[in-house]
């Protein structure tokens, strides 16, 4: 019985988890494109990366307190990396559970308001320069994987768009559509070093 119930605490936990990016996600976007208005979809999306990503996310939840509230085996308090990620966790599992006891406005105030207003400073992360491909080409190195782009052109559009997928050892990661094919290529390098937990 009590494996059971352990078992669902730990999915429940993973849900939250789900649930707090994807509203977090949001949330900034909203945010950046009305603080932004004249800014493009490339300028949006990589101000979106410098704010919603692991070491941000950390960085967050240590001002919370989150970690320090939290029953954490005694061994990984030594471990920056797995605090980093048990920090971020908890926060996306936070606006989650925020969002499902409170509703969306209540979880967007505490996002725009507790976190980005009170602890970033946007115009700093603007002059932050962030090259994805370059942060997922040094772990492709570091961990002996093949890294490749497969550049398409989309023959059936009016207006003329290079198709990017990304491969890691053979296997398709992502693919983006974009009018550069520089961006595209940093767009898919964008979602990888989400996946992976990467950042500058």
């Amino acid at each position: 019985m009590s494996d059971h119930t352990n078992t669902d605490q730990i999915v429940n936990n993973e849900r939250l988890e789900f649930l707090g990016d994807a509203i977090l996600d949001a949330v900034v976007a909203e945010l950046l494109f009305a603080q932004f208005p004249k800014k493009n979809e490339g300028f949006l999306t990589e101000m979106r990366t410098r704010i919603v990503n692991r070491e941000q996310l950390a960085y967050l939840a240590g001002k919370l307190g989150l970690v320090e509230i939290m029953d954490i085996k005694r061994d990984l308090h030594q471990n920056r990396i797995a605090l980093k990620t048990i920090g971020g966790n908890a926060l996306e599992a936070l606006i989650g559970a925020i969002y499902l006891d409170k509703g969306f406005a209540s979880a967007r105030d505490f996002i725009v308001n507790r976190l980005v207003g009170q602890y970033l400073d946007i115009e700093k992360l603007m002059t932050t320069a962030v090259s994805h491909k370059a942060l997922v080409m040094k772990w492709a190195q570091q961990q002996k994987k093949v890294f490749r782009f497969q550049h398409d052109v989309a023959q059936d559009r009016k207006i003329e768009l290079h198709v990017v997928t990304l491969y890691i050892d053979e296997e398709a990661w992502f693919t983006e559509e974009n009018h550069s094919r520089k961006k595209a290529e940093e767009l898919c390098c964008e979602k990888a070093c989400r996946k992976l937990g990467l950042t500058t």
